[in-house]
Order: C-alpha cells, then sequence, then structure tokens
C-alpha cells in the first residue's frame, strides 16, 4: 500500500556492493556545525559464542573503556559535525576502517599494535546527509567485514521537524532536504482528526531516540577458523565457499535475540518506531514483521548514501541484499485483524507480541537447529493508545 494512495504496485529493489573505497560528493548544504564528535575504536580478536553453545574466531570493534562487539557500537553524529575517530589494531594481522558514503572517511592497512604507545591512526571528516551509514573494515573486502568488523554510524540532522517553522512534528530527517510525502507521514503522527476524518494514526507523534538499529549478518564458522589458522582465501574464493550456518541480528540467533530490548520494538499503540535495518553480510535476507507493515523511508544507493524516498509504500517484507541500508518505520497501530472497542479482547490482551522474521526460509535456522533459531526477533504492544 502507498501511504496517499489507495492501490500501489509493490516493487522490488536491488543494489551492487559498493566499493568501499570510492570517494563520496558532499550535499552542498552540508557545512561544519563547529561541534566536535570524537571515538576511540579498538580492532580485536575474538571468540564468540554461538546459540548452539560453540565458540568461533571472528573479529570485533570495540570501543574505549566497553568490551567488544559484533557488530560494533554505534556511533551517534550530527549532520555537519566535525567527526574525529581514532582507530588501533589489537589484532593480529593489518586491517582498515572506512565509514561508507562519507567522504575523507577511510583509511588503510593499519598494521597491529606493538605495545601500549599512542600507535593509533585517525580519520577526519565533516558529517553530511543524516542518515544510517556502515562502517566497516574495508581491506580485504569482503572478508574482514562478514567476520565481524561493521557496525552503524547515525547522522542526525540539526532541524528535523516535519511541519518546518511550527517545529512540533519531529522527524530523524532534516526538513530542508526530507521529501513531501516523508513530511507528510510525520506530520500526520499524533493527529486525531485530518480532514474532519479519523486519522490513522491518533497516538504520539515519533520522537527522537524512538529507534532501533538492526543489523543482519551471516556466520560460516569453517572459514571463520580456515582464516584464524592463516590463511588468505581472495575475495571471489571467501564469496564461492561462503557456507552461512548461523544468522545473527546484532550478533544474535533466535530466542536470544527476541529477550534483547535494544532489538525488540516495543511502546503503546500510536508509538511509531524508527527501524534503521543493515545488512552485513553476504546472504539477501526479506525481513517480513507480523501485525503491521512498515514503510521504507530511505534505501541506501550504490555507495552507501541513503536515498530519501519520493513515494512511500507499505511493505510486508522489505529486500535487504549485501550491504544495502533501510530505514523503515513500524506505525504501531492496532492490527487490524483484533475487535475494536468496545470490545474487551479476551483471546488476547496486552501485552501483544508479534514476530519478525526472514521470508529467505534457510535463515530461520542455526547449526542445523530448529525452526526459528537464525534470524528473528519479536515486537511488542504494551498497551492501548496513550492519552496522557
Amino acid at each position: 500500500m502507498k501511504y496517499g494512495s489507495v492501490l500501489a504496485v509493490f516493487t522490488t529493489a536491488t543494489t551492487s556492493l559498493p566499493s568501499l573505497l570510492a570517494a563520496q560528493t558532499a550535499d552542498p548544504g552540508d557545512l561544519p556545525t563547529g561541534d566536535d564528535a570524537d571515538f576511540d575504536l579498538e580492532i580485536v580478536d575474538v571468540e564468540v559464542e554461538l546459540i548452539d553453545g560453540s565458540t568461533v574466531p571472528m573479529y570485533a570493534f570495540a570501543h574505549t573503556g566497553q568490551p567488544p562487539s559484533i557488530p560494533g557500537p554505534i556511533l551517534r553524529v550530527k549532520q555537519g559535525d566535525t567527526v574525529r575517530i581514532d582507530i588501533r589494531n589489537s589484532s593480529t594481522r593489518p586491517h582498515g576502517f572506512q565509514i561508507v558514503g562519507q567522504t575523507n572517511a577511510a583509511t588503510t592497512g593499519i598494521a597491529p599494535s606493538e605495545g601500549d604507545g599512542d600507535d593509533k591512526v585517525r580519520i577526519e571528516f565533516v558529517a553530511t546527509k543524516p542518515g544510517t551509514y556502515f562502517y566497516v573494515d574495508g581491506d580485504n573486502a569482503p572478508i574482514n567485514r562478514v567476520l565481524g568488523l561493521h557496525g552503524a554510524l547515525i547522522v542526525e540532522p540539526t532541524n528535523g521537524y516535519a511541519d518546518g517553522a511550527a517545529r512540533k512534528k519531529p522527524m530523524p530527517y532534516p526538513a530542508g532536504s526530507a521529501t513531501a510525502n516523508m513530511k507528510s507521514l510525520f506530520t500526520a503522527f499524533g493527529e486525531a482528526t485530518i480532514n474532519g476524518k479519523t486519522a490513522r494514526f491518533p497516538g504520539k507523534p515519533w520522537r527522537a531516540g524512538r529507534e532501533y538499529v538492526w543489523i543482519f549478518n551471516q556466520i560460516d564458522p569453517v572459514l571463520c577458523r580456515r582464516v584464524a589458522a592463516g590463511e588468505n582465501p581472495s575475495a571471489s574464493e571467501f564469496q564461492e565457499q561462503f557456507h552461512p550456518r548461523y544468522f545473527t541480528i546484532n550478533g544474535l540467533c533466535g530466542m536470544d535475540a527476541a529477550h534483547d530490548k535494544a532489538t525488540c520494538p516495543s511502546g503503546h499503540v500510536g508509538e511509531p518506531a524508527l527501524i534503521r535495518s543493515m545488512n552485513a553480510g553476504l546472504a539477501t535476507h526479506s525481513p517480513h514483521i507480523h501485525g503491521n507493515h512498515v514503510f521504507v523511508l530511505t534505501q541506501s544507493n550504490a555507495n552507501g548514501v541513503p536515498v530519501y524516498q519520493q513515494d512511500l509504500y507499505e511493505h510486508d517484507v522489505w529486500l535487504m541484499p549485501p550491504m544495502m541500508i533501510k530505514d523503515v518505520l513500524l506505525p504501531f497501530t492496532i492490527p487490524p485483524d483484533l475487535p475494536p472497542a468496545p470490545w474487551r479482547m479476551v483471546q488476547e490482551k496486552y501485552p501483544l507480541q508479534y514476530p519478525m522474521h526472514c521470508h529467505n526460509e534457510i535463515s530461520q535456522t542455526s547449526a542445523g537447529g530448529s525452526y526459528p533459531m537464525g534470524l528473528m526477533t519479536d515486537w511488542e504492544i504494551e498497551g492501548p493508545l496513550a492519552t496522557s
């Protein structure tokens, strides 16, 4: 279904794998804000415990004072910020680093550190178009990325309001470059009636921070162990021999992901949530959410830059090929098959819980485990429309 239309044709889009070192052109309106955003990242070798209790060698990013994680920590900046990232390589192998889709945000061949000295590499750039971006190890692509060296950079707008000067309806994109339909959608949230008719989204407007990051990946433990043992397969050999046995969302599988509060969207009716979905792996996914359809707001182009969508379609599934990024909006509307007021829900009471799983069927298992132990999670409507 298309926002603002009665009927629309569902379409599927694909993208090619971006060149991780391609220079990007900045938006002419992306002027420095004078603010700084500083981060320290460390690349380390790790042993990852999987959902079946087995372990596999991988790489991971760690932020200063925090344990390593796959995916790496979320980096959040404002459009126009001067961003400085210091990278230290504590792995046994050389690595690189790049923000895909940002100009002057890449470095290669970071040698392993030789002690506790100040042997770090710095990248510095001005954050451009608001949206969701990958940071990855661009060296030895796609091997180092798939083996754990990936994460999300989120660029927030300096003026993210759908209704411009009124500054009442927030949205995570700048009013000056968001499409008319994007602004119309976010303006509609929190309206009881529109043109005398009952509005679809009478709950609360979207609010900053009501968002989730879903990073998909796949793990081939055989190739992980071969690389850790010293083998150096070429990119083509790695992709030809890649047989994923574990399918993760935010590094978790199955029940682990379904019970992870940072992964599972939750809220009341009328509290829309933004989901920044990203595919760091080599397999294509088709996420499917039960209970609600989602609006696809942005889609990354071949260079990793978010493209704001002119036409907002409601999707039952959305296609996620490798290195694709899509921001989608989960409306948190009452599913249409539930009885309306004044009928009490007898069989289904709050909280209402629904799954998200992938329609690429193989991704629902891990290492031959039972469905659903792969790429899946839950989302939850905690209660009815909040009017206070």
